[in-house]
């Protein structure tokens, strides 16, 4: 009884914050956050060392390919070049989000409260070793059917 209340509190929760527009304009400067964290990432292993000493890149295409003097400084320039260039997407794209984040501070608020109830409830959902994102899934699929019926 308990677990299944607590299921359908979550949903409930979950669908009311998801419904928000900031949460929509928050979750796309997560993601743009995330893409500049991972373009950082590939720029720091994208160096001539790290990658000769991978496993999973054939010897054959290190030797013809970076090893090579004239072939490695091509690989450096190329790789520089597509990295500068998606990171000033991202930061372009991150910059026009920004101006449509014009959120009132009631707004905001009352997202802030939703987004920590729904943390709140995912511990609890996990304190009983569940899985929050399988529960939304699974009323998700529960509450379709029923709509449909």
């Amino acid at each position: 009884m308990y677990t299944g209340l607590l299921k359908q509190l979550y949903y409930n929760e979950r669908k009311k914050l998801e419904s928000m527009w900031i949460y929509k304009q928050e979750s796309k400067l997560r993601i743009l956050k995330l893409r500049k964290s991972v373009l950082e990432k590939v720029e720091s292993r994208m160096n001539i060392d790290e990658i000769l000493g991978r496993s999973d890149i054939a010897e054959e295409a290190k030797d013809n390919l970076l090893r090579d003097g004239k072939n490695e400084d091509k690989f450096k320039e190329r790789i520089g070049k597509d990295l500068d260039t998606e990171l000033t997407d991202v930061k372009n794209e991150e910059e026009r989000e920004l101006k449509n984040a014009n959120y009132s501070a009631e707004e905001f608020a009352d997202y802030l409260l939703q987004l920590e109830k729904v943390a709140l409830l995912e511990d609890a959902i996990s304190e009983m070793r569940l899985f929050p994102e399988e529960v939304y899934l699974e009323l998700s699929g529960i509450n379709e059917k029923q709509e449909i019926s």
